[in-house]
């Protein structure tokens, strides 16, 4: 004879007690029931014990004061490209970069100049998220193609491990635009919190724009 439900009944257990069904009635309110559980899969806890020994290593590693550099951290938390090629966001708006060599008015190049800037924040991963550390030696190179036919070159190297330093390089020929740089990223952690320094220097020039022709305004 096959089992059936009754009504009014929530669930039945397939273990039969006294060669009766063991009824689970539905929780009334005061929040006593407790229904039997069955413990994870193996390969979920495994999954759990991975993930709370990696948090453990990463708390161990941390100090105030600490530099975030040198904290091993899993692939899966980090950006998943290189910071010489995070850099290229500072590239990515065409249209705040090159109108720039055509404003006459140096005031107004400098506005353009500052939005091109801001304009490199734009692009970001989701969350806040660490790009992964360039190897020494390591270079990345790019071009963009532009809507009028120009291209722009990027070439960027990694010229120290620790601390890191990113130097770059981009032109824009057509458009009189150079851009050398080098950046040094920098972190801290600060017992509750983490802090993220950008140090370095970025030097654009207009190759069309002041006294020296040469060298441009920059």
């Amino acid at each position: 004879m096959s089992d059936s439900h009754q009504p009014g009944r929530s669930s039945v257990d397939d273990s039969p007690v006294s060669g009766e069904d063991e009824v689970v009635e539905p929780d009334q309110g005061n929040g006593n029931t407790q229904f039997p559980s069955s413990p994870a899969p193996p390969h979920l806890r495994l999954l759990q014990l991975t993930t709370l020994a990696v948090l453990s290593h990463i708390i161990s590693q941390l100090r105030p004061g600490a530099d975030l550099s040198r904290v091993v951290l899993p692939t899966f938390i980090l950006e998943p490209r290189s910071m010489l090629e995070r850099i290229t966001n500072f590239m990515a708006h065409p249209e705040t970069l090159l109108p720039m060599t055509t404003i006459d008015d140096p005031t107004e190049r400098f506005i353009s100049v500052v939005k091109f800037y801001l304009s490199g924040w734009h692009i970001k991963p989701p969350g806040v998220k660490k790009p992964l550390n360039p190897i020494l030696g390591e270079t990345f190179t790019s071009y963009w193609d532009y809507p009028d036919g120009t291209r722009g070159y990027y070439v960027s190297e990694q010229t120290s491990h620790h601390p890191p330093k990113s130097s770059y390089f981009f032109m824009a020929p057509e458009h009189n635009i150079r851009i050398d740089g080098t950046l040094k990223p920098r972190s801290k952690f600060l017992g509750n919190s983490a802090a993220s320094m950008m140090e370095g220097i970025a030097i654009l020039r207009l190759l069309n724009h002041g006294e020296d022709k040469e060298k441009g305004e920059r």
